[in-house]
């Protein structure tokens, strides 16, 4: 995250250039001379090139990026690699690091990408496309790696690699490696015979291959049975087969080494360890155990952190000793193999308790002068330094929030004990923010505002206007159970924040303005939300806008203005998929706002689809007037399309919430006005004489019709003609007395006939 906190920064005016780049992200592992030759694997690479994409997943330790590697050096194919990390779940960072590696192929290819990330208001699909169209204009192969893609968890980055995949060049191929089965949309690529994959069993050593290793690598011979005794036990596992070839090269007996070694993977890997680390020096020994402890590191930083001159050469003796350090191709970045540092880990743990947290700290430090803020925090989080967080976070919270980045936000500051909260109240409000604006998570928003609250009554000199506005804000646009708490505060936020803390002041609005709205105040509620949408500032402050305009739709839309609403709703829409916050509460909002207006176009299926999509972040743990409210929209809309019993049923719940409420504000009467279209729709339904019985044909049709499906899609479904069907439902709506397809299907409903069909 570290480009994009600084063009976040930007973005909000502060003048802040683009930090800089991690360059070891950036670079793919350089390839050893004495590799196991595994043609093989590049066959099997080379099979899958037609595919959109090809999976290399298996645990660590199976030399997924070695293989991938290799492969890339035999084909001569030009490749951007982009290593990924916990850091990736955010979309602006994700995607700057692989315009980036683009760009890097052929200068201009990722140019224009990279321009878009640049500005807030183009939607994530716009970047991906761009991409697209510069690795199109390569004009040859093109590969793209994505490497530890099972760090990559946040849905909306997911959605967007997916996007690439479906607009990817036919010269292009994305390679992803994984420690585990991604959440892409695997199923779908397998179906088209779109995707390659590799697993362990086919990364496992063979019995040549072991061979290879043992004899030509690593000068030790062995009988075929204990080779293959010794790839048993291991089950070919690659990282463990080095391992031993280390070991055994170095003991006396290497036959009898073989048959006392045990098989499982945990025990391999500390048993290997140990051995290989008691044939260093004590100094090789302690410098390996604490720079395991870095990640990635450069030898600058490990002079720094370690207080020493002389890195470099060290790191390029373990190098050439093949013991476990790995070279990365661009600025000077290494990094230790991740099984060697996790043994690392627990065997500087149980030497020196503390010494990992002081590595850590220093590490922090040296990012920190560097402008690296993510990696500063990670750092600062690992050393359990929540003063140097707390502080970062300060700092970076509006540029985090503003672009989308609330989940980002938000894992950080699950970092920090509630005392460090308390003591900073702006943070433990802004983090309240973070959750509300991802939705799901009402129960952790009530804790963060619980922390703020007692700030206020223990520290009330840390509670500024800035943390009042704030708590106000969320109160007011969460509407958690009472809606006239939630016009309080929000009348109090927009008052703080017009005093001293104008930052706030679009999102305190816009809070205030949707508690008026589900209070039925839809005048001062459309006051509020104007003011918030005439901010001079509002375009910078894309969260807070996007609410205001979705509230300016639903009055406009319930006062029947549609041409206003739809503008509104729109706006509402390209503001959230601008910071990649479609799949959010922040997001639910909006597609809430666009499905009203479609249901006052007559577009029922369109309303019951967006309405459908935001009820699905509206839905928490607990009961919330916004779930309540949007159960009503969707019960309304069912019952105009005659799905009565699915009407009554999300009426029911809905009701079931309403009930948990001290003040529902609107939602309410809202519920009882649709209760009774719903008994009068039921009541029309059940009346009227039905002419005559559908027959075993129609009956079909009939059940076809409470779905979404055309004519053109029921005849297709149910191989007959367009035509045939059309004069099926003509039967239809002369034999049940109705002139709709929405009344027929009330009417089937209403007199249990769907069940014959």
């Amino acid at each position: 995250m570290n480009s994009q906190s600084g063009r976040a920064r930007a973005r909000s005016g502060d003048g802040a250039g683009p930090a800089p780049l991690a360059e070891a992200k950036l670079a793919a592992p350089r390839q050893h001379l004495n590799l196991v030759t595994r043609p093989r694997i590049t066959q099997a690479l080379d099979a899958s090139g037609s595919a959109a994409l090809t999976l290399v997943a298996a645990p660590a330790g199976y030399g997924k990026s070695t293989a991938v590697r290799e492969w890339l050096t035999s084909r001569e194919s030009a490749f951007a690699w982009v290593t990924l990390d916990a850091g990736d779940n955010d979309l602006v960072r994700l995607w700057t690091y692989v315009a980036t590696a683009v760009d890097r192929v052929r200068e201009g290819l990722g140019r224009r990408a990279l321009k878009r990330l640049g500005v807030a208001s183009f939607p994530i699909d716009v970047v991906v496309d761009e991409l697209c169209k510069g690795m199109a204009a390569f004009g040859e192969e093109f590969v793209l790696v994505l490497d530890d893609l099972q760090s990559v968890t946040d849905t909306e980055c997911l959605a967007s690699i997916d996007d690439l995949l479906e607009r990817r060049p036919a010269t292009a191929r994305v390679i992803a490696i994984s420690r585990s089965e991604p959440e892409l949309e695997l199923g779908r690529l397998r179906a088209r015979s779109a995707l390659g994959e590799l697993r362990a069993a086919e990364l496992a050593f063979t019995s040549s291959e072991t061979r290879e290793l043992l004899d030509s690598r690593a000068g030790v011979e062995l009988s075929d049975w204990q080779i293959e005794l010794l790839r048993e036990r291991t089950e070919g596992w690659p990282a463990a087969l080095f391992l031993a070839a280390l070991w055994l090269h170095g003991v006396d007996d290497p036959h009898r080494a073989v048959s006392e070694f045990g098989g499982d993977h945990r025990f391999v890997v500390d048993y290997l360890s140990r051995e290989a680390l008691g044939v260093l020096d004590a100094e090789t020994r302690a410098f390996l155990l604490q720079i395991a402890v870095l990640g990635r590191f450069t030898a600058q930083l490990c002079d720094e952190v370690l207080g020493r001159s002389d890195s470099a050469r060290t790191l390029a003796e373990l190098e050439r000793s093949n013991l476990f350090v790995t070279r990365l191709g661009h600025g000077g970045w290494w990094r230790i193999h991740s099984l060697f540092a996790e043994f690392a880990g627990f065997e500087l743990a149980s030497t020196k308790p503390s010494a990992a947290a002081e590595l850590h700290r220093r590490a922090a430090d040296w990012f920190r002068s560097r402008g690296m803020a993510p990696e500063t925090i990670e750092h600062a989080a690992a050393a359990g330094d929540h003063d140097l967080v707390a502080q970062i976070l300060i700092e970076d919270h509006l540029a985090l929030i503003r672009s989308g980045r609330a989940r980002t936000l938000l894992r950080w500051v699950r970092t920090l004990p509630a005392e460090q909260l308390v003591d900073r109240p702006e943070l433990a409000v802004v983090a309240a923010t973070a959750a509300a604006t991802i939705g799901h998570t009402t129960i952790e928003q009530r804790r963060f505002l619980a922390l703020a609250d007692r700030a206020q009554a223990e520290r009330p000199e840390s509670v500024t206007p800035y943390v009042r506005a704030v708590a106000g804000m969320v109160r007011a646009v969460t509407v958690d159970n009472d809606v006239s708490q939630a016009i309080a505060a929000g009348l109090d936020a927009a008052e703080a924040a017009e005093a001293s803390a104008d930052e706030v002041l679009v999102a305190a609005l816009a809070g205030y303005a949707r508690a008026l709205y589900l209070g039925g105040k839809l005048d001062e509620a459309w006051v509020a939300a104007s003011r918030a949408v005439g901010h001079p500032d509002v375009e910078r402050r894309p969260p807070g806008h996007a609410v205001a305009r979705s509230t300016l739709a639903l009055i406009a839309a319930d006062r029947g203005w549609l041409g206003c609403a739809r503008r509104h709703a729109e706006r509402a829409k390209a503001l959230v998929g601008g910071v990649g916050s479609s799949r959010t509460w922040l997001g639910a909002n909006a597609s809430a706002a666009l499905g009203t207006v479609l249901a006052g176009e007559g577009d029922l299926t369109g309303a019951e689809r967006e309405l459908s999509y935001a009820e699905h972040f509206f839905r928490d743990e607990v009961a919330t007037v916004h779930h309540a409210w949007l159960l009503v929209r969707l019960a309304r809309i069912r019952v105009r399309r005659g799905r009565l019993d699915e009407a009554a049923e999300t009426l029911h719940f809905a009701d079931q919430e309403i009930s948990e409420f001290a003040n529902s504000g609107q939602v309410a009467p809202l519920a009882g006005e649709v209760q009774r279209e719903l008994e009068d729709a039921i009541s029309r339904a059940s009346h009227g004489d039905v002419v005559e019985l559908p027959s075993a044909a129609e009956l079909r049709v009939l059940r076809s019709l409470t779905s979404e499906l055309s004519t053109r899609e029921i005849a297709d479904q149910l191989f007959l003609s367009p035509n045939t069907v059309r004069s099926h439902i003509r039967a239809l709506y002369r034999k049940l007395g109705v002139n709709s397809r929405e009344g027929a299907v009330a009417r089937a409903e209403a007199l249990d006939l769907l069940e014959q069909a």
